[in-house]
């Protein structure tokens, strides 16, 4: 049977399932992120620096399981319903049950609330890991195609937008108050997003990048740490951090900034809203650059524009008109830097095939992903070390001088400085360009490791069935001819059976005929007499 690359693009239909799929991811970090370490400071009561502590420890202990998990995704065989799309329903389902726990159990109980929430945190590492890695390894088999990918990395981010501006936008106004009830209705409510929009979503995805499942392709825990020794994915998960924690870390210490700074929480969500200009023209503009001077300028330039929006929210971070300035600077060039990310994962996945021959889909998203929880670690602690350490005190209408200059600094100050960092090692330390991707792709194809898509099933019965009756006929054939000769044989010995005998009856008829003649002359001879 003929195998067939298939080159055409993913069906609209299909681009909007993986749009509503990754929109139901969202929620679940960003909310984390944004409004847990205050939750858990002015509404439950607990200390910063402790929960501080929390997010650094668990996030790099729970990370270690995501090579573990993403090692596990790319054994487990192959269904119906593919590879990945299985697991990202169960693992929607238990985070779920896991995060509620995580956000309410320790409000549930009168004892024990430190504990809760390190179980609960450190569980969620686990839970989300199968959800989020078998989401994340859907890019590279759905397409090999590069400006399919590109187009699957805007969708992404484009879903990662639209779920994360829903939240960025009605949950400071939902938790104004800053009371149980209102959190009640934040978590409960976006939950509900995450389950309908995560199973129905996948449900209309395929995967099409087909696995052959043999050993060759499988890898080992050892392959995990030759993975991470090439230099691309160093760089890119490098480069990723830097950006993440720069990020997200605004993003944690922005409640406390618009709360005790700017005395009003409902005005981060105007600055949210704002933001999405910048949003939506990078994600526009971000796959159109990257199909012309490719992935790795479009993330530099990315980097550079995020600096900047930083920097200039440092200089007069009270300023609205500044804010909202920077507000659509920062996500353009988020945009344009995150976009392209999942693109470049999905490149560096094609690298690691052919350095290796291993297809480590889910390896090279769970690495991604431990990044992903490194990064939200330190984005998570730094703002409560900073707090503790500035003396901060929840609920007071006055707050220090050091706690000000803290937390303008988690907001603007330090992230700008990571995002310079990341420039600098992106820049010189990744290499890979898209003619060197477009290049072993093609050689992939070629060597027929990767199968985009096979022939439908039923042509492959039908010749299947053809086959066998072809065999069918020429055994019968054969038989025929061997019956044949056969029957010639008994035929041929027949005739000389039948020769022979009537030879012998010749031969008895002419010696009974000289008998009864020698019987007549006697008779003859005796009358005559």
């Amino acid at each position: 049977m003929s195998k067939e690359v298939n080159k055409a693009k993913v069906p609209f239909g299909e681009k909007i399932s993986y749009l509503i799929t990754n929109i139901g991811n969202i929620p679940l970090m960003l909310l984390l992120s944004s409004f847990f370490l205050i939750f858990y400071t002015d509404v439950v009561g607990l200390d910063a620096g402790k929960l501080a502590t929390l997010f650094l420890i668990s996030k790099i202990v729970d990370g270690i399981s995501d090579p573990i998990m993403g090692y596990f995704l790319d054994r487990f065989p192959v269904t119906k319903m593919g590879k990945f799309r299985p697991m990202l329903i169960l693992g929607t389902i238990i985070c779920v049950i896991n995060y509620i726990l995580l956000w309410f159990g320790a409000v549930w109980s009168s004892v024990g609330k430190y504990v809760i929430v390190y179980i609960t945190y450190l569980l969620l590492g686990w839970t989300f890991d199968v959800m989020d890695i078998s989401l994340n390894s859907l890019l590279p088999v759905m397409t090999d195609v590069p400006k399919e990918r590109n187009t699957l990395s805007m969708i992404k981010m484009i879903g990662y937008v639209l779920g994360g501006m829903i939240i960025s936008i009605l949950g400071p106004i939902i938790v104004a108050s800053g009371t149980l009830e209102s959190y009640y209705v934040l978590i409960f409510g976006a939950m509900a997003i995450v389950l309908i929009f995560s199973i129905f979503g996948v449900l209309g995805v395929k995967e099409r990048v087909s696995f052959k499942g043999n050993e060759e392709e499988r890898y080992g825990i050892k392959d995990l740490f030759r993975f991470l020794g090439f230099k691309p994915i160093i760089v890119a998960f490098l480069a990723t951090l830097l950006l993440g924690v720069a990020t997200q870390m605004r993003s944690g210490a922005n409640a406390y900034f618009f709360t005790y700074i700017m005395g009003d929480m409902k005005l981060m969500s105007a600055v949210s809203g704002i933001a999405v200009v910048g949003t939506v023209l990078g994600i526009i503009i971000a796959p159109i650059l990257a199909n012309k001077i490719g992935k790795k300028w479009v993330f530099v330039i990315g980097l550079i524009i995020t600096a900047l929006g930083f920097g200039i929210s440092w200089i007069d971070p009270t300023s609205m008109g500044v804010l909202y300035a920077a507000s659509v600077i920062i996500s353009l060039g988020q945009m344009l830097a995150m976009t392209l990310s999942y693109g470049i994962q999905a490149d560096n996945t094609t690298y690691v095939q052919y350095k290796t021959g291993k297809r480590a889909e889910a390896a090279i998203a769970s690495l991604s992903s431990f990044i992903s929880k490194v990064g939200q670690g330190i984005a998570g602690a730094l703002p409560g070390y900073i707090l503790a350490l500035t003396g901060f005190v929840a609920n007071a209408a006055v707050q220090s001088d050091a706690v000000h200059k803290g937390i303008i600094a988690s907001v603007s100050g330090i992230p700008f400085v990571l995002c310079v960092i990341g420039i600098l090692v992106f820049i010189f330390g990744y290499k890979l360009t898209q003619k060197n991707v477009d290049e072993m792709t093609e050689e992939l194809r070629e060597k027929s490791d990767s199968v985009i898509e096979t022939e439908d099933p039923a042509s492959s019965v039908e010749e299947t069935v053809e086959t066998a009756k072809e065999k069918v006929e020429e055994k019968i054939q054969d038989l025929k001819e061997s019956a044949q000769e056969k029957l010639e044989a008994i035929k041929e010995e027949s005739e000389d059976r039948f020769e022979a005998v009537k030879e012998k009856a010749e031969e008895s008829a002419e010696a009974v005929k000289d008998k009864v003649e020698d019987i007549v002359d006697s008779v003859k001879e005796k009358f005559g007499e």
